[in-house]
């Protein structure tokens, strides 16, 4: 299952050194387009679904930051097993992992704009795309000059 998570502090060594997978703990807080989520919006491409869990992951990345801060989301593939029902507060995709994983990493995004200027901004924020191999990049990026 594909899963979205806002950057955390345990994270940035993996990154940082361009690993491919990342070691997660039970009980992290994730984003997902589950089965209940597909029930709940019949009709919906799948795409635009896994835009919707992507961007709930940014924006609560966004909000958790500093408002000079962007917000970068790792997109990472997890076990079904691995992922328990929805987290509390996390919206119709928020999830939570139910055991310790390891998660191949696929991409990172980071928000063009920081927190405060992605807040003034009416639409969802745009995001950079980087490749699993780019996390040293990807950081470089998040730490960069406050955009708008």
């Amino acid at each position: 299952m594909r899963i979205y998570l806002p950057l955390a502090a345990p994270d940035r060594p993996v990154l940082e050194r361009a690993g491919t997978r990342i070691a997660l703990e039970p009980g992290r807080t994730a984003w997902a387009v589950t089965a209940e989520a597909r029930t709940g919006r019949p009709g919906v491409d799948e795409e635009d679904l896994e835009y919707d869990a992507l961007q709930d992951a940014v924006h609560i990345a966004l909000s958790t930051g500093a408002s000079s801060s962007r917000a970068l989301v790792i997109a990472a593939d997890v076990p079904d097993s691995a992922v328990a029902g929805a987290a509390e507060d996390g919206g119709a995709f928020g999830v939570s992992l139910c055991e310790e994983t390891s998660a191949r990493i696929a991409s990172f995004h980071v928000t063009e704009l920081d927190a405060a200027a992605a807040e003034d901004d009416d639409t969802d924020p745009a995001l950079l795309w980087f490749d699993a191999t780019e996390g040293r990049a990807a950081l470089d990026y998040l730490g960069g000059a406050s955009a708008g």
